[in-house]
């Protein structure tokens, strides 16, 4: 009869946390980003091809991440590249290899969706640069994108 006890006050006690499933991540736009997510990745390795398609001009990537209770990054995917090329691979690279800290008003770790504009051969005059960046943004999210 004991043991019938503790099985039923030990289901009754965590029957709600097998019921409980994970949130979905919180949508947050870029410079939104800080206020929940500090990234501590101070540089980040990419993996560049030997011969790779249109990395020698300027160009962007804007890829969409997940920054994950544990800081890490995941469900990485390019939105969009400008120019068309192996700019793709190596901003999905790049991105893999972020890594954050929660910030103090984030101490309950939630993890968000995001997204940042990675550059490429940025030309130095501020206009140019600008152009560059601005061909990379983005009006809405597809977290199913390629």
């Amino acid at each position: 009869m004991l043991r019938r006890s503790i099985i039923v006050i030990a289901i009754a006690c965590c029957g709600s946390a097998f019921g409980q499933s994970v949130a979905p991540p919180k949508t947050v736009a870029p410079e939104k980003l800080a206020g929940y997510w500090t990234m501590i990745t101070a540089s980040v390795e990419a993996d560049v091809p030997n011969i790779a398609k249109g990395v020698e001009k300027p160009g962007c990537a804007t890829v969409l991440f997940v920054v994950g209770s544990d800081g890490k990054t995941s469900n990485v995917k390019v939105q969009k590249v400008v120019p068309d090329g192996d700019f793709r691979k190596i901003a999905q690279g790049m991105a893999t290899n972020l890594h954050f800290e929660p910030t103090v008003s984030n101490a309950g770790r939630q993890s968000v969706m995001s997204w940042l504009i990675f550059p490429f051969n940025l030309p130095s005059d501020p206009a140019a640069r600008k152009a560059v960046m601005q061909a990379c943004a983005i009006d809405k999210l597809d977290p199913k994108a390629p």
